[in-house]
């Protein structure tokens, strides 16, 4: 998984506790344990789709990700290599690990991996910039997701209708950088450090 490293973030106030909602407030966590709540509050799963337009659409009820487990985290890895994710979810406390297969439209992608010489062998830290016609995007190779969790070290680019890559443009860590020109959709492709050779994976 990566991180765009173009983007900020805005977190809204807080607001008061909706009582009348089920909405509580724990000052002391160390004295949850005597209250008997579930500190999830028995909230559903969420699932919201990016629609391009700077917000969210919730789709949890759409994409079946809406259970009441009390999950902690999600990772994304195409794990059937058809160039569309899957998301991984794991439940507290050792419960199921569940696997929603993304049945979204297939469309254009290319992946990416790094082998460092001069910087780590993983290459993460890379900051990777993708351009293809009119969409540019930009990444961080930085594998962490959150909770009990990590992703592979690779970036994952969804390219809609495009069928080639007009350039990437890949800061690796070391202050080298590597500049590859007219690749083709739809693969995974490893980056090598040394001299910029690249191989298909």
């Amino acid at each position: 998984m990566s991180q765009p490293f173009s983007c900020t973030v805005s977190v809204p106030e807080l607001r008061d506790v909706d009582e009348d909602n089920g909405e509580f407030w724990v000052g002391n966590p160390f004295k949850f344990s005597n209250v008997k709540e579930n500190l999830s509050a028995y909230e559903r799963n969420g699932c919201f789709l990016n629609d391009r337009n700077g917000s969210f659409l919730d789709i949890s009820y759409l994409s079946g990700s809406d259970n009441r487990g009390d999950s902690r985290t999600v990772v994304g890895a195409d794990i059937d290599r058809d160039g569309m994710p899957e998301l991984f979810v794991r439940q507290v406390g050792g419960g199921a690990l569940v696997v929603y297969k993304n049945n979204f439209p297939k469309t254009n992608w290319l992946a990416i991996s790094l082998r460092g010489e001069q910087s780590n062998s993983a290459g993460i830290g890379a900051k990777i910039i993708v351009k293809a016609g009119d969409l540019t995007v930009q990444r961080e190779l930085f594998p962490v997701v959150n909770f009990l969790s990590q992703a592979q070290a690779k970036v994952h680019i969804g390219l809609q209708k495009r069928q080639q890559v007009d350039s990437i443009t890949i800061a690796w860590p070391s202050g080298e950088e590597t500049k590859l020109i007219d690749i083709e959709a739809n693969q995974h492709l490893r980056v090598y450090e040394s001299d910029g050779h690249t191989e298909a994976l």
